[in-house]
């Protein structure tokens, strides 16, 4: 890679290697991006300033961040030159935008976009620079930084939902309002609320009540089909779910967000879930 900062068209700092580093960040994972390179001798003193990175995917030069200023907001050049002139910049991404950054590398080296601006002042004169370049980040560079932000400590899974009933939305605010508050067993109740409300909606509660009947016995349960299995685990769920409503145990906070993301996961399936009520 090259990267440069020009005053008045004459290359002043240019750089030639990136590295990445990740750390974890409050509701989401942070990432400093180091520039090493040179910078020339001046014959006169320029200060650069105002100096900032913007990332994009490279080939559709889609924005991911447009800008993140430096840690360094001056640098001044003097008749001297330095062999180990460096620009730090940190930004926190979200879990959408690492998610769409790996859609994109698709488990291959990350090829990024970068665009360095900056305004150089010499004499009284201001001069704006602006130079962008792709660079390749190695895979194994690429998963150490996201590994150490903690992105690779998350499982990320996608639960697609069709249009529902107001009705069904609000039971699932409720469930995840209710986690929040620390109202654990009532948020799972909640869950027993939608898979009872999607059950009637769909007209096959009794199907799963035969189906883990079924699953009782070895020889029914070797017979069974994957529909039936869906549907026996649905009624397993909802199992778990009813000591939310009934007797003394309570759930902790990780077994209530484990409940319902097993119920919004399950309930996207087409079969046993959502997407039969847009039918």
């Amino acid at each position: 890679m090259r990267i440069s900062i020009r005053h008045d068209s004459e290359y002043i700092v240019e750089f030639d290697q990136l590295s990445i580093n990740g750390r974890e960040a409050v509701g989401g994972y942070a990432f400093n991006f180091l520039l090493n390179g040179s910078r020339q001798g001046c014959e006169s003193q320029i200060s650069v300033f105002a100096i900032s990175l913007s990332l994009s995917l490279s080939g559709s030069v889609k924005p991911i961040v447009t800008y993140i200023p430096s840690s360094t907001q001056l640098v001044q050049c003097f008749t001297f030159p330095n062999n180990s002139e460096q620009l730090h910049f940190e930004v926190v991404l979200t879990r959408e935008q690492i998610n769409a950054i790996e859609e994109n590398r698709r488990e291959k080296d990350l090829i990024l976009n970068l665009g360095l601006r900056a305004l150089t002042s010499s004499d009284g004169s201001v001069w704006p620079s602006f130079e962008s370049t792709d660079v390749t980040v190695p895979r194994e560079h690429w998963l150490g930084a996201l590994k150490n932000s903690g992105f690779r400590q998350t499982l990320l899974f996608e639960v697609p939902l069709p249009s529902v009933a107001d009705e069904l939305i609000a039971l699932l605010s409720k469930a995840q309002e209710f986690i929040e508050t620390g109202h654990y067993k009532d948020a799972v109740m909640q869950c027993r609320h939608i898979i009872e409300h999607v059950e009637t909606i769909r007209g096959d509660k009794n199907l799963s009540i035969a189906a883990n009947k079924m699953s009782q016995t070895r020889q029914e349960r070797e017979v069974m089909t994957a529909i039936e299995r869906m549907l026996n685990l649905r009624e397993q769920l909802k199992n778990v779910c009813q000591l939310g409503a009934h007797g003394s145990e309570y759930f902790t906070r990780s077994q209530a967000k484990a409940v319902l993301g097993m119920t919004m996961a399950l309930l996207a399936e087409p079969t046993v879930g959502f997407t039969k009520l847009s039918t």
